[in-house]
């Protein structure tokens, strides 16, 4: 016997997936579940602040919403900023207009390929988060703003035609002799309605109990210490006030949703996301302008499944046990303290974006006791940068590190994924990358997986040697059986990028594998 776990499923509840919120625990001694980042990305305002230290540890925490009014000594400053429309947008090559800014929203509809770039600010609905931050493009510091809601009368949704348009500039600095360095850029589109009432408020601490005594170290992600902590916003909303709730709703379907960014140049690298048959175009700077560069991404919204349950934690397999009896992250429900025998406490485990080898292998220890079944399948378009890492393959590195521009665009549905870049099998020349999910929907139907690779042509021909030939690719989906599934294969190259794409395999855990071939390609 497995166990008895708690299991909610929104479909059996009759409530929309997107709305899909935990319960607490039945009592002390169990250990939860939950895979979900559909809201790991909106649960901040715009904000700005700095971190006094003394003998490398944080002694103060400041907030501020202008540099002018900011302590000037500090041992970090760290801001997150939520991007605006750009007021000056100037022309296409990005000559003198606003930097760091939402230049565009599009829609397309799939039945009739018709087009829109219709949409409607409505600055009015989210007034009361007080969240601007003034930017200083001299110190690289954009400008912040309230959530941006705006109305997209082409893409009416069950709740009406509200969408919040989310783009996150995370930034840090340690001296005021230096710009802000960028660590981090998260974006998405979400369909929403507005509730007024009594609601609980979510968003970042910036109490500073919090974080005197920590240590403040060197940082080079946003992920790291010095980090930001946050509280989670009434479980109905995304963001919210003490008045005001941003609600998610599922998005209209057979609708394509488009961003267009206007960034500044060291925008480069990875992004990774949840979206589905993207179309991507980078317009590279304007000699006016050389640190503007337009990022234009279109793409289909994707179902990601989402694991959920609780367990006595006395009935949790020996792998899982011991990693829970060590590991005490996550939310703390319920018991003593955190550190306490696992069965005096209740802890819900999971990620919400830190994916890689190690998460793959938990989900995988988790699906016989879940049924191998996703509690919820709320709908997703977002996506977000991705810095390489140790983990990556040097080959790709190299290459990346010889193109200037975006590299490469990875998305999915799959619950958790191969964090970094796809690794370069040299002696087979594929690009692997790896997936996990459960089989089953929460209807009990089987789960299809998505997965595109968006690759600079630049980079693919660096990487096999190529020359500037057209480039044929094969694609392949291989279970953690070891057997070949069948799946619907998308190669083209347009605009600079190679699309490789794989559709309508199955889960747990498979690999896919991406192989370019060029007739008579000569190596470098």
């Amino acid at each position: 016997m497995l166990g008895t776990f708690q299991f909610q499923s929104a479909v059996a509840e009759n409530i929309s997936d997107e709305q899909f919120a935990v319960q607490p625990p039945p009592g002390v001694g169990y250990t939860g579940y939950l895979v979900n980042n559909t809201r790991s990305l909106v649960r901040f305002s715009s904000f700005l602040v700095n971190f006094k230290t003394n003998g490398g540890k944080i002694t103060g925490v400041v907030p501020c919403n202008n540099l002018r009014k900011c302590p000037t000594n500090f041992g970090a400053q760290y801001t997150d900023v939520n991007l605006s429309l750009c007021e000056n947008n100037a022309d296409t090559k990005g000559n003198d207009g606003d930097v760091n800014c939402v230049r565009a929203i599009k829609t397309k509809n799939l039945l009739t390929n018709k087009e829109s770039a219709q949409f409607i600010p409505r600055p009015e609905l989210t007034a009361e988060f007080n969240a601007i931050v003034k930017g200083d493009r001299t110190q690289g510091l954009p400008n912040g703003g309230n959530p941006l809601v705006v109305s997209i009368p082409s893409a009416p949704h069950e709740g009406g035609n509200l969408y919040l348009v989310k783009t996150d500039f995370y930034a840090m600095r340690n001296s005021i002799n230096e710009p802000f360095k960028l660590d981090l850029i998260t974006s998405g589109i979400y369909p929403v309605t507005i509730e007024r009432g009594s609601f609980q408020p979510g968003g970042a601490n910036l109490t500073p109990d919090n974080y005197v005594g920590q240590m403040l170290a060197a940082r080079e992600r946003a992920t790291e210490p010095p980090y930001i902590g946050g509280s989670a916003p009434d479980p109905h909303c995304l963001m919210a006030t003490k008045k005001i709730c941003i609600v998610p709703q599922a998005f209209p379907e057979n609708i394509a949703f488009g961003l267009t960014l206007r960034l500044q140049k060291g925008f480069t690298s990875w992004l990774y996301g949840r979206m589905a048959n993207p179309l991507i175009s980078v317009v590279k700077p304007g000699a006016a302008n050389p640190d503007n560069m337009l990022v234009n991404i279109f793409a289909e919204p994707v179902k990601v499944p989402v694991p959920y349950g609780w367990i006595k934690s006395s009935e949790l397999p020996p792998p899982l046990l011991d990693k829970y009896s060590q590991d005490r992250s996550g939310t703390f429900y319920a018991g003593k303290n955190r550190g306490a025998p696992l069965d005096s406490v209740s802890i819900l485990k999971g990620l919400s974006n830190n994916f890689g080898a190690s998460a793959i292998d938990e989900l995988l220890g988790w699906m016989p006791l879940l049924g191998d079944k996703a509690a919820a399948m709320p709908s997703q378009w977002s996506f977000q940068t991705l810095i390489l890492d140790s983990s990556t393959a040097s080959e790709i590195s190299r290459c990346t590190n010889e193109t200037k521009g975006l590299t490469g665009l990875i998305f999915t549905n799959a619950t958790v994924y191969s964090s970094g870049a796809p690794t370069y099998d040299a002696s087979a020349g594929s690009l692997d990358y790896h997936v996990a999910a459960p089989h089953f929907k929460p209807d009990g139907s089987l789960m299809a997986g998505s997965y595109d690779l968006v690759l600079n042509s630049d980079v693919a021909r660096c990487l096999y040697g190529f020359t500037k030939a057209p480039v044929g690719a094969s694609v392949s989906v291989t279970s953690n059986d070891g057997i070949e599934q069948v799946a619907t294969v998308i190669v083209n190259e347009k605009d600079g990028f190679l699309r490789l794409g794989a559709y309508g395999f199955g889960f747990s855990a498979p690999t896919i594998k991406i192989k370019l071939n060029q007739p008579k390609a000569i190596k470098k």
